[in-house]
């Protein structure tokens, strides 16, 4: 097998999932040209064609299907300059940032809750308000149902209401019973958070009285600094008062000089 006449490529320059150096298996190599495994031999590609097809193919009406030529990339040399530590490494270099590029945790789309319909809702408890009405709604559409007398399905709304009636005190003690209980259940709820921020707070006074104490004497310290650097470090309040009161003062004078001299008041004193 003769050499292509291509200069040799080294091993640390192809990808190094192009390359199998495993110890226990035979050196292989993706072709650059087909982009095909390839077995080295004595430092080269051997010899072989695009395709493992064979060098020609005929269909059954023999005509010539495929015509496989020589692959430019045969004879390519290639150097072996990497150990099998430093190919190993560049995998798990690869992986590491494969890894890194992929999302750790595939976050499932959820799902949006679906209103039961009519069917599937749980039947309500009848009350002697909605028996009343119903049997008062019947007796509306009956014709049997004429004064004290009632057909069956009246009879039967009758007796319901009568019962629904006699244990409505029962129904609403236990109402009453069941709001009680979860108003008290509130207040406990209440006080106990109470008593933990209570708590919380009694902790972590001491740190936030230091953190106040701290930010008032900064504070201050910046509202001095800032009163020295406008007025001066040796001027006093009075005298400040007193330069201020002189400025004034002045302004005011000069403000009155003007007047008197403008032309334009003389004119009008004429």
């Amino acid at each position: 097998m003769r050499h292509n006449g291509r200069p040799a490529v080294k091993a640390s320059k192809i990808l190094a999932t192009d390359i199998n150096l495993h110890p226990d298996e035979p050196v292989t190599v993706v072709c650059a040209d087909c982009r095909t495994w390839r077995k080295l031999i004595r430092g080269m590609i051997p010899a072989h064609r695009s395709t493992d097809l064979g060098r020609q193919r005929y269909d059954v009406d023999n005509h010539l299907v495929r015509c496989d030529t020589r692959c430019p990339g045969s004879g390519q040399r290639i150097v072996l300059d990497l150990t099998v530590a430093q190919w190993v490494a560049r995998i798990e270099d690869g992986l590491t940032e494969t890894a890194a590029c992929r999302p750790t945790k595939v976050l499932r789309k959820v799902k949006t809750p679906t209103e039961p319909a009519l069917h599937q809702l749980p039947p309500v408890r009848p009350t002697a308000g909605s028996a009343r009405t119903q049997y008062l709604t019947h007796r509306s559409r009956c014709a049997a149902c004429t004064g004290r007398a009632h057909c069956t399905d009246g009879s039967r709304l009758a007796f319901a209401y009568l019962q629904l009636l006699r244990q409505e005190p029962q129904r609403r003690a236990a109402q009453a019973r069941t709001e009680q209980e979860q108003r008290v259940a509130e207040r406990g709820q209440a006080e106990q958070q109470l008593r933990r921020r209570v708590a919380e707070w009694a902790e972590r006074s001491p740190a936030a009285e230091t953190a106040d104490m701290m930010r008032r004497s900064t504070s201050y310290a910046l509202h001095a600094d800032s009163r020295r650097r406008l007025y001066g470090p040796d001027l006093q309040v009075e005298e400040r008062d007193t330069r201020e009161e002189s400025r004034a003062l002045a302004e005011t004078r000069t403000e009155a000089a003007i007047r008197q001299a403008s032309p334009v008041r003389r004119t009008a004193a004429a």
